[in-house]
């Protein structure tokens, strides 16, 4: 899923701020990040108000992700919660993110704050890039997406996707986050028992 957040909502000149004064006096760590800055995942705890506004509109992205993979006719109460955290990423000229994924989370997203002056070349220029995980997926088909400011991707956690080196001037700066959900169904939609369902509408106790 794709969202465009709205600017009068998300101030993104002040989240590029926020997070290169971070970087200037935090050294990061080093995750799937190569020559590229990447902080600690507790970014939805920063006291800012803006990262507050930020953090909400991931959490409300994931509920409405949650709800279209629902069965039909399933309803319940959704309520999803930071499960490995948020963190924010900086790549600057060659910098780059390895291929990997988001093991026990349910959904994760990418939220680009800037996008830098990307070159004309190479092609796919500091793109994210999504393997398809079939195996009858003999051609390597991808699907690719080009970073914009105010874009917000929503995908499932288990599936694998990379980040093409960054060619060109400024910062490309993109805050990263991991969900879990839960569903409460009512009573009656499992059997006269209360329960919870997971987002493929899995009952339990």
């Amino acid at each position: 899923m794709t969202r465009r957040l709205a600017s009068d909502r998300i101030d993104n000149a002040r989240l590029r701020a926020i997070v290169l004064e971070r970087e200037r006096v935090h050294p990061g760590i080093v995750a799937s990040n190569v020559g590229a800055w990447h902080s600690t995942a507790d970014l939805m705890d920063w006291d800012y108000p803006e990262i507050r506004a930020l953090t909400e509109e991931f959490l409300r992205a994931s509920r409405d992700m949650t709800a279209a993979a629902l069965p039909a006719g399933l309803q319940g109460e959704i309520r999803v919660q930071f499960y490995g955290g948020c963190w924010a990423n900086v790549l600057r000229d060659g910098g780059y993110n390895t291929i990997h994924n988001h093991p026990g989370a349910v959904w994760s997203g990418s939220y680009y704050v800037s996008v830098g002056v990307p070159t004309p070349e190479p092609r796919f220029n500091g793109w994210i890039e999504f393997q398809d995980p079939r195996p009858a997926n003999i051609h390597g088909q991808k699907e690719r997406i080009c970073p914009e400011p105010g874009l917000l991707i929503l995908f499932p956690s288990w599936l694998n996707h990379y980040v093409n080196p960054f060619r060109g001037d400024g910062e490309r700066i993109s805050i990263a986050f991991n969900v879990t959900t839960r569903v409460l169904v009512a009573p009656d939609r499992i059997g006269g028992a209360p329960g919870r369902a997971g987002p493929l509408g899995r009952a339990g106790r």
